[in-house]
């Protein structure tokens, strides 16, 4: 065996050592580090409460059934469809909270994501006759979060989703653009869905007396 062959056979031995070592973190990861997965939870509720208020308290609105978790089903949807006919748009939709009573009856919240520079962005926009009136976000770990505009949210909320070119040079343009990404699809969204959530809300709330 001459010299060439044995550095090319040890090359591709280190090569696939290290394919394997990847293997085995990526496992761990996912192993210790699930996949984040959204869900009602309490503190979910009272972000939302933010957004969309309901008038009562984070603890009444989440335990008294004022936000509720709408399923695909409910306005004839399926999200997991939804995200692989727009993966070109580089951002998904999570779920969908709907307000069946209170102050904001009627209206729902889209929870929304997409990669920013250090991982996955989550954000919440409410949206009322189809229009956004409040955002907020639910999970990020940008290290330079510190750069992003402090009034991004309440623009997100106003109803604008040109973000780039609403803020022009940041410091933090992965991570508006991440962020841009997931409003534009939630708008989308939003507009496409906003008859049948509308309804499915109000299925809700004629069946729970309201």
């Amino acid at each position: 065996m001459n010299k060439t062959v044995a550095n090319a056979l040890r090359s591709t031995a280190v090569l696939t050592a290290i394919a394997v070592v990847c293997v085995g973190l990526l496992a761990v990861c996912n192993m210790f580090f699930p996949k984040y997965k959204p869900n009602l939870d309490a503190a979910t509720a009272a972000l939302v409460n933010s957004v969309c208020p309901t008038g009562q308290s984070d603890a009444d609105a989440y335990e008294k059934g004022f936000i509720t978790m709408l399923a695909d089903a409910d306005y004839g949807a399926s999200l997991e469809d939804y995200n692989k006919t727009n993966k070109d748009k580089k951002a998904s939709i999570l779920a969908v909270y709907g307000e069946p009573k209170g102050l904001n009856a009627g209206a729902y919240v889209v929870e929304c994501s997409a990669d920013g520079r250090d991982g996955e962005i989550v954000i919440l926009i409410a949206y009322r006759d189809g229009g956004a009136i409040g955002a907020a976000v639910k999970k990020q770990g940008e290290s330079f979060w510190g750069k992003v505009p402090e009034n991004l949210f309440e623009v997100i909320g106003s109803g604008k989703v040109d973000l780039l070119e609403e803020f022009g040079s940041t410091g933090a343009t992965v991570t508006l653009s991440a962020i841009e990404r997931a409003v534009k699809l939630s708008a989308e969204f939003a507009l496409e869905y906003n008859t049948a959530i509308r309804k499915a809300i109000s299925k809700l709330s004629t069946e729970a007396g309201l």
